[in-house]
């Protein structure tokens, strides 16, 4: 289990670094608009898109140590190649084939992670999401500092993140020439399931939902503290940290709390005062006080969201297929977020507070909505 947990922490590092250094990247090498540099975060959730059947295919004639090493490799080998001054267009095609790689190796982590039956369930999904959301943490901070420190410029990200792909497609080899015998299940060929799957588009729709919100609490929030409350650099980024560091230090224990009540209990009873302190947030600005409480609420609310639909997508039978459609189902519901956040800015007038007051607390009334939908679907069996 160690092993697996530092491969998705060293996973998780590449996109981060990419992610901040996005303008420079994109804006200053190659004259691209800022708008047209977030394509290249936008279609690498196409790439997520058509990892899933590839997943299922490999699935069946590979073990998932196996399916790690390979995508761990081609990420690399992509990286790579976009490191080198290619422009703009070839670069998002290596993207989209990046972002493939990127999910396969995500959902066969969590595939072995899942397969290690001396700890319980979602407890192991939520030491795993620690260290995504960890290694997402340290990837920024790690490609914003090298910027600074090399002489190579912002492309040294791609560098230092085919150096992490490579690391991690190493990890799997060593684990699957070492653990073969601790982790047999990941070792296996998925060639069909011995219980009937269960539905999957609940939790699915689990994931869509948590990602939405969180690319509104990102994209809307900095910006309405900023320009309609006048919080400064340092404050804005200690209110939107504290959710997610208290999601990232929260996760693990979550995990063992649903491990005891339910998986689907905690998720169900966590998401309703999740979706509630989110639509509360905007309008609490004015006291410091008051929305540092929401959002230390927010953040306590939101930890058993990830390692409880982690257990419960591990647990509905598709495998590692499975797990590959919740984060593409992850991602795309992050990118409808963020294009309803664009489309409704480019769209409303006036007032510009009340706008983004009312599109946060539609997004936790949204929110709130697919809780209790994929509740009541999941205890009736459908």
């Amino acid at each position: 289990m160690p092993l697996v947990l530092l491969l998705i922490l060293l996973s998780a590092l590449p996109d981060a670094m990419l992610a901040v250094v996005l303008r420079d990247l994109f804006v200053e090498r190659y004259g691209v608009s800022a708008e047209s540099a977030q394509m290249f975060l936008a279609v690498n959730l196409l790439g997520a898109g058509l990892a899933v059947p590839l997943v299922r295919w490999l699935r069946a004639s590979c073990s998932a140590w196996s399916i790690v090493a390979a995508g761990a490799l081609a990420d690399a080998a992509l990286l790579g190649l976009m490191w080198l001054p290619i422009g703009f267009g070839p670069t998002l095609v290596l993207r989209v084939l990046e972002g493939v790689a990127d999910v396969a190796t995500f959902a066969a982590l969590f595939q072995i992670l899942g397969q290690v039956h001396d700890r319980p369930a979602a407890w192991r999904m939520g030491v795993g999401a620690s260290m995504l959301v960890g290694g997402l943490g340290a990837g920024a901070a790690i490609g914003g500092a090298m910027i600074r420190l090399s002489s190579m410029g912002p492309t040294i990200a791609f560098v230092l993140g085919a150096g992490s792909c490579l690391a991690t497609a190493l990890g799997a080899w060593i684990g699957s020439a070492v653990l073969e015998r601790s982790a047999p299940a990941a070792e296996r060929p998925e060639v069909g399931q011995p219980e009937r799957p269960r539905s999957l588009w609940p939790v699915l729709l689990m994931a869509a939902s948590d990602r939405a919100t969180g690319a509104a609490l990102t994209a809307v929030f900095a910006g309405f503290l900023a320009k309609n409350l006048g919080y400064d650099p340092a404050q804005r980024g200690l209110l939107v940290g504290l959710p997610l560091i208290l999601m990232a230090v929260g996760a693990a224990p979550a995990g063992w709390v649903a491990d005891r009540l339910g998986a689907l209990r905690v998720r169900t009873a966590c998401a309703f005062a999740y979706a509630l302190c989110f639509a509360l947030v905007p309008w609490l600005g004015f006291s410091t006080v008051a929305l540092s409480l929401v959002l230390l609420l927010l953040g306590l609310a939101a930890a058993p969201l990830l390692p409880a639909s982690l257990s419960l997508a591990s647990q509905s039978g598709r495998g590692t297929s499975g797990l590959a459609a919740f984060r593409a189902a992850g991602d795309g519901g992050y990118f409808v977020g963020i294009l309803a956040v664009v489309t409704v800015g480019a769209l409303s007038g006036g007032d510009r507070m009340g706008t983004q007051q009312a599109l946060m607390a539609g997004f936790g009334l949204l929110h709130l909505a697919c809780t209790a939908g994929t509740a009541m679907a999941m205890r009736r069996g459908r």
